[in-house]
C-alpha cells in the first residue's frame, strides 16, 4: 500500500489508533483523520471535493489502514528490541534486560557483576509481554472510542423516546380492553332503549287511533246522514222547478240547516281538539334527563366508565412502570386506588328530585310499568333481605361435580358475598366469574373458598387485591386458592410483576 494512503489527506499527518485513526468518509470512500473531522464546521473531501453528513457516527473506521498501521508499529517495536549488541566488559551479547535497572545486560554481568540478584527477563520475554501490553492498550482505546459513539445525546434520546412509546402502547391496549366491554354494555343498553321507546310509543298509537276512530266515525255517519237528506231535498226543488211548482220543503229547512251547522260546528270542534292531542303527545315524550331516570336503573356503566379513567390516569401519574431500559430507580408511590363495592355493585335507583318525581309521572301515563318499578324502589319500604335470582340459584341447585361457571351474571360484590355463604362447604375446585363487577372486596372474598383455581377476568380488580392477599398471607390466614386468573382489569402488568413474582414463591399463580 502507498505511504500516501497512511497519513491525512486533510492534514497530512500520519494515522495513528488514537486521536488520528483513519474514519471512511461515507458518500465517497476516501479517508480523513478523527480530528480533522471533528473540527471542520463543514466536513469536505479533499480527494473529490464531496461535502460530507454532519453526523459523526456515519464514519466508520477504515479497518484496511488501521491494520497496516498496527503492523508498522509492531515492527518498530520487535526491531528495537531485537538490534543486539556486544557487552563492553565482557564481550558477550546483551540478549537479557535488567527490570530494575532498566538496561540491558549479558549472562556474565546477571551472574557475576554489579546486576546480580536482579530481577532480570530475557529479551524475547520482554519483547512479548511489551508487545502484549501495547496490543492491549491499543484495542482498548478503540473499544473506548467505539463506545463513547454510544453516548450520542440523540441516540439515548431516541432510545427514551422508543421505550417511553411502547409503555403508551401497552398502556392503551390494556385501556382499549377495559372500554371494549364497556362499550359493548352501552350499546346492549341503547338497543334495549330503542326498542322500549318504540314499543310504547307504538301501544300510545294504537290508544290514539282506537279513539279518534270511533269519534270520527260517529260524525262521518252523521254528516254522512244529513248529505242524504240535503241532496234528496235539492233534487226535489229541481224537480219542482221543471213542473213550474213551488218547492215548498225549503220553507221548512230551517231546523235542517240548523243541525248541518252543528255537525260542521262538531266537525271544526274534532279538529281543534285533535291538534291539541298531537301536543299532549309531544308533550308525553320524556327528556334526557327522565330517560336516565327511566332506563338507566343501573347506573353500574357510567360509574364503570369513570373508574376506569381514574385508574388508568392516576396509576401513569402516581406510579410509571417499570421497565429494564428506565431502570427501578423511579419513584413508586404508596397511594393506591381502593375502589368501594358500592361504586361497583349498586343494583338501586337513586332517589330522585322532585321535578324528576314530577316528569316520571307524566311518562307513567304512558308508561304504566316503568312507574311501578321505580315506586317498588321507594326508600319508604322495608328493606328486603336480598337474594341470588333463580337463574343462578338453579345453576348452584344443579351443580354437583368441580366445575362452576357463573360469568356474565352481574354479581356485583353483594352478590359475591351472598355466593360465598351457599358454595363454601361445596366440593368445587374450579369456578368461573368472568364479568361480574367483581372488585377487590369481592375478590377478596372468593379468597375464603376451598377451590383451588379462579377464573376472574373482566372485573374491576385493582392492584391493591394482590396486596390484600399478601397481607392475608403475612397474617397466617390460610389460602387454598393456587391460581387466579386476572386478566382484563384493572391492574397494570409492569407493576404488579415483583408482586406475582412475591405470591408465586408462596404457592399462589397469579395469571394476567
Amino acid at each position: 500500500m502507498s505511504q500516501e494512503l497512511l497519513h491525512c489527506p486533510q492534514c497530512n499527518m500520519n494515522f495513528d489508533r488514537y486521536t488520528r485513526t483513519p474514519q471512511m468518509l461515507p458518500k465517497c470512500g476516501h479517508s480523513m483523520c478523527m480530528r480533522c473531522i471533528k473540527e471542520s464546521c463543514k466536513i469536505i473531501c479533499p480527494e473529490d471535493g464531496l461535502l460530507q453528513p454532519t453526523d459523526l457516527t456515519l464514519y466508520p473506521i477504515n479497518q484496511a489502514v488501521l491494520r497496516i498501521i498496527c503492523k508498522s508499529q509492531d515492527i518498530d517495536i520487535t526491531w528495537n528490541l531485537d538490534k543486539l549488541q556486544q557487552c563492553p566488559q565482557h564481550h558477550k551479547q546483551l540478549e537479557l534486560i535488567c527490570i530494575d535497572d532498566r538496561c540491558r545486560i549479558c549472562a556474565n554481568c546477571a551472574l557475576f557483576g554489579i546486576h546480580k540478584q536482579h530481577n532480570i527477563q530475557n529479551a524475547d520475554y520482554v519483547n512479548k509481554s511489551i508487545k502484549d501490553n501495547l496490543i492491549q492498550t491499543q484495542n482498548l482505546t478503540l473499544t473506548i472510542q467505539d463506545k463513547i459513539k454510544q453516548l450520542k445525546l440523540p441516540l439515548i434520546n431516541k432510545k427514551i423516546h422508543d421505550q417511553i412509546r411502547l409503555c403508551i402502547k401497552q398502556q392503551q391496549t390494556l385501556a382499549e380492553e377495559q372500554f371494549k366491554e364497556i362499550i359493548n354494555q352501552i350499546l346492549i343498553k341503547q338497543q334495549k332503549v330503542l326498542e322500549d321507546i318504540e314499543q310504547k310509543y307504538k301501544q300510545l298509537e294504537d290508544q290514539f287511533l282506537k279513539k279518534e276512530t270511533l269519534t270520527i266515525t260517529s260524525i262521518i255517519d252523521k254528516a254522512d246522514l244529513w248529505i242524504l237528506g240535503s241532496n234528496q231535498k235539492i233534487q226535489e226543488f229541481y224537480e219542482a222547478k221543471e213542473n213550474g211548482e213551488i218547492p215548498y220543503s225549503f220553507l221548512i229547512q230551517e231546523s235542517s240547516n240548523k243541525q248541518g251547522n252543528q255537525i260542521l260546528e262538531e266537525i271544526d270542534d274534532y279538529l281543534l281538539k285533535f291538534q291539541n292531542n298531537l301536543q299532549d303527545i309531544i308533550s308525553a315524550i320524556p327528556t334526557f334527563n327522565q330517560y336516565e331516570q327511566v332506563y338507566f336503573d343501573e347506573p353500574n356503566i357510567l360509574k364503570d366508565l369513570s373508574i376506569i379513567e381514574q385508574s388508568f390516569l392516576k396509576e401513569i401519574d402516581e406510579q410509571p412502570p417499570h421497565n429494564e431500559f428506565l431502570g427501578s430507580s423511579l419513584p413508586e408511590s404508596t397511594c393506591q386506588s381502593q375502589i368501594s363495592s358500592n361504586n361497583i355493585s349498586q343494583n338501586t335507583i337513586s332517589p330522585q328530585q322532585p321535578h324528576q318525581k314530577r316528569a316520571s309521572q307524566q311518562y307513567a301515563q304512558v308508561s304504566p310499568k316503568i312507574l311501578s318499578r321505580q315506586q317498588s324502589a321507594s326508600p319508604k319500604k322495608p328493606v328486603v333481605k336480598k337474594k341470588l335470582n333463580p337463574k343462578i340459584e338453579s345453576i348452584l341447585f344443579n351443580c354437583n361435580g368441580d366445575y362452576l361457571d357463573l360469568s356474565q351474571q352481574e354479581l356485583g360484590d353483594d352478590g359475591i358475598m351472598l355466593l360465598e355463604e351457599q358454595i363454601r362447604n361445596k366440593k368445587i375446585k374450579i369456578i368461573k366469574l368472568m364479568r361480574n363487577r367483581i372488585s377487590d372486596v369481592g375478590a377478596m372474598k372468593l379468597m375464603e373458598l376451598h377451590c383451588q383455581v379462579l377464573y376472574l377476568q373482566s372485573n374491576v380488580i385493582t392492584e391493591k387485591f394482590l396486596d390484600l392477599i399478601m397481607n392475608a398471607i403475612q397474617k397466617q390466614i390460610q389460602i387454598h386458592i393456587k391460581t387466579v386468573y386476572l386478566g382484563q382489569n384493572l391492574i397494570n402488568q409492569f407493576r404488579v410483576k415483583k408482586k406475582i413474582e412475591d405470591l408465586k414463591k408462596l404457592g399462589i399463580s397469579i395469571q394476567i
